[in-house]
């Protein structure tokens, strides 16, 4: 993966970089936040060798964890967080790379020696790593020790064993880029998915979009398949909305698709540097919203506004987004998702409120869970007898059985146009509050 022109320097540097990186998101930093510091990182080192190892060796912790420990005396959970971070990341990058193992693994030992706290498990790292250069990807444990057993006993009690091991699969997967086009603007990729005239998914998910035709422009944004589908299925249950308030907007994907559909819109989000992201955004894109700096349960309550359409994308475990996140396997604990499910009911109370008779509220979470998603719909109508569920009409790229139905809404799994490259995980929840 490493460019040879780059300096043995160079790549120990990027190896140094890889373990810095790794050890703020163990101590809570944001992914988003990560990459970046990589793209904002002056130093000419192989960054794209940087993002593969430290997004690879987070997907895969749980299986080279077992691995390792076949080659360790004591058990590798029972090692510092530091001296975990080098054994996830030299052994992923043994496994994966196209250079000489024995080499690679020479590397990453000489590389600790020059870390004071890492010097002492030099010796033990050598000797383990001249094991793990004899191993081979398919030889690794099964996949579902990638993730925590918490989040394996919930998939099965939601979704069963059989759907758990192939979302576990799925999960190990380099996601693909998925482009939305704004209307009446030509694909920009060569080789692409075509889904639908808006929505594209490129061939290479290397790609960077920022230099395709049409990106400065605003000719399109990166939005997963799944992630777009809230508002569109949305939009087309009430195709005379005029107005929408979209709360925790930030970073704005679901506000342009409103804005794009000719909606006059609101956004609503608490994160001052998320809110300026989306406002930067509709700035590249040439739009226009309102924008609103606010905690959403601490909305005035007072307010004589009402909207056509009340989007709430509500703060949820991202259990569905595993895959472009694989830091959720190591951030997210069980203890989070009943704290979470709380907020969503909070929200949820307040969102309805805002909604105008004939209305529709759109309820989605990017969670595996029915916790977050079937239960948490069916609570809110139990609560809100003026609420109707109703059934929004699929998309034909879905295909007949790529999408589960429900009483209370539409759930998306990860393994859903699998031998297009997947999606994201998604629950959404349409409810038309009925006129007086």
């Amino acid at each position: 993966m490493t460019n040879p022109n780059y300096s043995a320097k160079q790549r120990d540097d990027a190896r140094r970089l890889s373990l810095q990186l790794l050890d703020k998101i163990r101590n809570g930093a944001a992914l988003d936040d990560v990459v970046e510091m990589l793209a904002w990182h002056d130093q000419p080192i192989p960054k794209s060798y940087v993002r593969h190892i430290l997004m690879g060796a987070m997907r895969q912790s749980g299986q080279l964890a077992r691995m390792l420990n076949r080659h360790l005396s004591k058990p590798f959970d029972k090692a510092s967080s530091d001296i975990q971070d080098i054994f996830l990341l030299a052994s992923f990058d043994i496994l994966n790379t196209t250079a000489p193992k024995p080499s690679v693994a020479h590397a990453w030992v000489e590389t600790s020696k020059t870390i004071g706290n890492l010097k002492r498990a030099a010796n033990l790292l050598n000797a383990v790593l001249r094991k793990v250069v004899a191993e081979t990807p398919e030889e690794l444990p099964n996949p579902i020790h990638n993730l925590p057993f918490w989040l394996r006993k919930r998939l099965i009690a939601d979704w069963g064993q059989p759907r758990m091991e192939k979302i576990a699969a799925m999960l190990l997967e380099v996601p693909p880029t998925d482009l939305r086009l704004m209307k009446g603007q030509e694909n920009p990729a060569k080789d692409a998915h075509v889904v639908t005239d808006q929505l594209i998914r490129l061939a290479d998910a290397s790609i960077d979009v920022r230099d395709l035709k049409g990106f400065d422009e605003g000719g399109f944004i990166v939005q997963n398949l799944a992630a777009g589908l809230p508002v569109d299925l949305g939009l087309a249950l009430h195709p005379t909305a005029k107005t929408a308030i979209d709360l925790c907007a930030a970073p704005g994907g679901k506000t342009i698709q409103l804005l794009d559909h000719g909606l006059e819109v609101t956004a609503v989000d608490y994160n001052t540097r998320r809110l300026t992201k989306l406002e930067q955004n509709l700035t590249r894109l040439g739009l226009d919203a309102r924008t609103i700096r606010a905690d959403v349960l601490q909305l005035q309550q007072n307010t004589d506004e009402s909207y056509d359409v009340v989007l709430l994308d509500a703060p949820c475990t991202a259990t569905g987004t595993i895959r472009r996140h694989p830091d959720l396997l190591i951030q997210k604990h069980e203890s989070q998702l009943e704290e979470l499910v709380e907020i969503q009911k909070k929200m949820l109370d307040r969102a309805c409120q805002l909604l105008a008779p004939g209305g529709i509220l759109i309820y989605a979470v990017c969670s595996l869970f029915k916790m977050e998603g079937e239960d948490q719909a069916k609570s809110f109508l139990e609560r809100h007898e003026d609420f109707e569920f109703v059934a929004p009409t699929l998309p034909v790229w879905l295909g007949d059985k790529e999408a589960i139905e429900t009483h209370e809404g539409v759930r998306i799994l990860p393994d859903h146009l699998l031998e297009h490259g997947g999606m994201d995980g998604f629950f959404m929840g349409y409810f038309k509050r009925k006129k007086r």
